[in-house]
């Protein structure tokens, strides 16, 4: 069985290394013709980031991978050995726990390579080691508190819910993510972030003004210090019911005036507009229905042969290889995201008007310093927005 396995995760890993490769290649001959979107060397710059990060990918990839491998073969039976005496079900909390906590700290040099190395080369990050330490032990804490609570309950639907436990884990699991969506604003975002009322001024105003002529309500129009990790310009409106609010990144007010801010505002009230965030939920809810579906019916010998035949085993074994799972399933969701934000852009180009949207794209590209194409197969399999050059040129386009 640890042959079979070790193929999937391998033709894995080989397949998304070959489409990242693809990508690279894409990058390389596009970037010798003419800019489009970008000036000329911050379109030569984007290139040089692009191909970069897809390295970093590739590298990522095959590392996971073969931490994966490595777990498979070994590791796992070791740790399962170590946690899971008499099958209880702390124990089983206790192993899958052990791994996730295993895991991040064996990742932990990525993680640290992109932010102090790569990003920061890049111009993008503004992480000091205080900040990243921090914000690491708050994940961890986060993990260790709600990641072993919501651990602890699946593994209650597995040895106590038969032969369905995976149709009760789902509807657990889909209930968990709309009360994230639900608090995330309010409470988990303040958690990593200082997210402050906006101030009173011509900026606000206006925001008021377009929510109020829209009908939309909010719970008020904040802004968020992202300058303190990272130099990317952003908005989002978090939230679900009550608790939805405006949220400005700080970079995105200093870099874009204020028609170009409303376009994008007009961008994200699109989505509300037409329901994407619903349609999304809705769309993901069938994304883990078939997750667990799936991993729910797996033969116990697989869990027999891989050295953890428990009910932990089950969730680490999900863990392993859903991102396989997502790799089949990922292009659906893009696809309709990608739909789904050339609406936005056109609600949001009629919100104030085409030449603020567009040039609100520029600049987001260019302090983004995100490539404006992307290699067709590519922008298949990930991408959940177009690239800023369809995106302009639909806009160009339209009526």
């Amino acid at each position: 069985m640890f042959s079979t396995l070790s193929i999937i995760l391998i033709a894995y890993v080989c397949a998304k290394t070959y489409i990242s490769l693809l990508q690279i290649n894409f990058i390389k001959k596009h970037s010798k013709e003419e800019a489009v979107v970008l000036e000329q060397s911050e379109y030569e710059n984007a290139a040089k980031i692009a191909i970069e990060n897809q390295k970093f990918d590739i590298f990522s990839n095959i590392f996971s991978v073969t931490i994966s491998l490595l777990w498979l073969g070994f590791g796992l039976k070791i740790l399962f050995a170590n946690t899971v005496k008499t099958d209880s079900i702390l124990e089983n909390v206790i192993f899958v726990v052990s791994f996730l906590l295993i895991n991040t700290i064996i990742e932990l040099p990525l993680s640290v390579y992109e932010k102090f190395v790569k990003d920061k080369k890049q111009g993008f990050s503004n992480v000091t080691p205080k900040i990243f330490i921090t914000d690491l032990i708050k994940s961890m804490l986060l993990m260790l508190v709600f990641g072993s609570a919501f651990i602890w309950l699946i593994i209650i639907c597995i040895e106590n819910l038969g032969t369905l436990w995976w149709l009760w884990a789902f509807l657990l699991s889909f209930a968990i993510i709309l009360t994230i969506n639900l608090i995330y604003p309010t409470i988990i975002a303040p958690i990593f972030n200082k997210v402050t009322p906006l101030e009173d001024g011509e900026l606000k105003s206006s925001i008021q003004d377009l929510l109020l002529s829209l009908g939309f309500k909010s719970s008020g129009v904040f802004t968020l210090d992202a300058s303190k990790r990272d130099n990317r310009l952003n908005a989002y409106f978090g939230g679900l019911g009550k608790t939805k609010r405006v949220v400005l990144f700080d970079t995105l007010i200093k870099k874009l005036n204020l028609d170009e801010i409303i376009a994008v505002l007009g961008h994200e009230l699109g989505h509300f507009k037409h329901k994407d965030i619903i349609k999304m939920i809705v769309l993901s809810s069938i994304m883990i229905f078939a997750l667990f579906a799936i991993f729910g019916n797996i033969s116990d010998s697989i869990y027999q042969d891989i050295g953890m035949p428990s009910s932990g085993g089950v969730i680490v074994f999900l863990m392993i290889f859903s991102p396989i799972f997502n790799f089949f399933f990922n292009p659906i969701m893009a696809f309709i995201s990608r739909k789904n934000e050339f609406n936005a852009d056109k609600f949001g180009s009629k919100i104030k008007d085409k030449d603020s949207m567009i040039s609100a794209l520029k600049k987001l590209g260019s302090e983004n310093k995100a490539f404006p194409k992307s290699h067709q197969l590519y922008s298949t399999l990930y991408h959940s927005h177009p690239s800023l050059y369809e995106r302009i040129e639909r806009l160009k386009s339209e009526n």
